[in-house]
């Protein structure tokens, strides 16, 4: 029927990077000292379930914009006074491309991500801007992001404007038809 069409579960780099396994680590190491259990320097707490706060268009982390968010800026900074971690080693050029790596690629929490009850999945083949396929349940739309699960349940926050133009109708159809029933 899709002759000549592979269907992915999802395109990836093959350097993809998952919170939980790959950027986790280096919060522990760098960063827990300052911005866990009840400390908040800078107002960031990088607990695994309080870090989706800072997660966000204008936040400390800007999904799909590494460049954009005061995190990587204070983690690249070469202003002693201003860089993180303030004190000892910087982050190794490997941690800085992982953390920027899974900003890029969404800052997804992984299977920290909830699934809200009530509101059936848009189970869907979708195609982003180069033509690759995608097929993934779309769970919900936040802000500029598709939020799909994939056939190994993980979810990614994927950019809509990486799809094309139909996928991007479904997504807002979707995302209409969310609106009108909650």
């Amino acid at each position: 029927m899709f002759e000549g069409v592979v269907l992915l579960a999802f395109t990836l780099p093959a350097s993809a990077v998952e919170f939980g396994k790959d950027v986790l680590p280096i919060l522990k190491s760098s960063c827990n000292k300052c911005h866990r259990d009840g400390k908040e320097k800078g107002d960031l707490n990088l607990e695994p379930h309080r870090i989706r706060k800072h997660i966000g268009s204008g936040l400390q982390i800007v999904p799909g914009r590494p460049n954009s968010g005061l995190f990587m800026k204070v983690i690249e900074s070469d202003d002693p006074d201003n860089r993180m971690p303030p004190k000892g080693s910087r982050l190794s050029e490997k941690e800085v491309n992982i953390l920027k790596l899974w900003i890029t690629q969404g800052a997804e929490l992984g299977d920290q991500e909830p699934v809200p009850a009530g509101k059936p999945p848009l189970e869907a083949v979708w195609t982003n801007q180069a033509g690759k396929k995608i097929k993934a349940a779309l769970l919900r739309v936040e802000g500029d992001k598709a939020v799909l699960k994939m056939a190994n349940g993980k979810i990614y926050k994927y950019p809509i404007s990486n799809l094309d133009a139909e996928s991007q109708k479904k997504v807002k159809e979707f995302a209409g038809n969310v609106e009108q029933e909650g």
